[in-house]
């Protein structure tokens, strides 16, 4: 075999190699995590999640922001974290982390760790210090939350944030996997799909769906 069809052969694995990879860390990272089911809790509470508000997705201070006229979710989302603040309700940030190498600033180039573009939205209102990172879509991969929430005998999820198909979807069925009650709020989520579509994405995974005024009545 000839030094050229050697080097082809080489290349044409390492490639694959490459896809193969590729594919397995695409579908780790949008795939809902599992894990043991919550008990039945004396005195169940709630809790308010806040999932991937940052600079880099959302900031009025970034040149250019994932997500853009999101005024009126940032203000639902301010509004919840006041009413559950004085209601007792958990209140709980998400922030997705990417490890800050060459690769990632390259690449994906937003909410690097470390990097300002990671850091909560500024206009976002915090009230505690109840900050959990992830590293994929499903903010329960990050074992802590969910110790968390177990600890203060949370059952009953209301989440917020962005995306609306991917990080928020995947989080409320991290947390159905495990037994919690998840609706998703529906006005104070960012999506770059119509929310016609998250909508009924929703509805086929048996998500539940509320909007603010609704929590803020209950």
């Amino acid at each position: 075999m000839s030094l050229k069809n050697k080097a082809l052969i080489a290349v044409t694995v390492i490639i694959a190699i490459i896809a193969v990879y590729s594919f397995v860390m695409i579908r780790k990272i949008y795939t809902p995590t599992t894990g043991d089911k919550i008990g039945t809790y004396a005195h169940p509470a709630k809790a308010l999640l806040v999932i991937d508000v940052q600079e880099d997705y959302t900031g009025a201070k970034s040149k250019t922001p994932l997500f853009k006229n999101v005024d009126g979710q940032i203000a639902a989302i301010n509004g919840l974290i006041d009413t559950a603040s004085k209601s007792g309700m958990q209140v709980v940030y998400i922030r997705q982390l990417f490890d800050n190498n060459l690769m990632t600033r390259r690449f994906i180039g937003r909410t690097i760790e470390g990097l300002p573009g990671a850091e909560l939205d500024s206009r976002i209102k915090v009230i505690n210090d109840n900050d959990f990172t992830k590293k994929i879509s499903d903010a329960f991969s990050n074992p802590r939350l969910d110790d968390f929430l177990r600890s203060r005998q949370v059952d009953e999820l209301y989440l917020t944030g962005l995306d609306g198909v991917y990080c928020v979807h995947k989080t409320a069925l991290g947390g159905m996997n495990r037994g919690y009650k998840v609706a998703v709020v529906t006005d104070a989520v960012m999506s770059q799909k119509k929310m016609p579509e998250v909508l009924k994405l929703y509805e086929k995974d048996g998500i539940g769906k509320i909007t603010s005024d609704q929590l803020l009545a209950m």
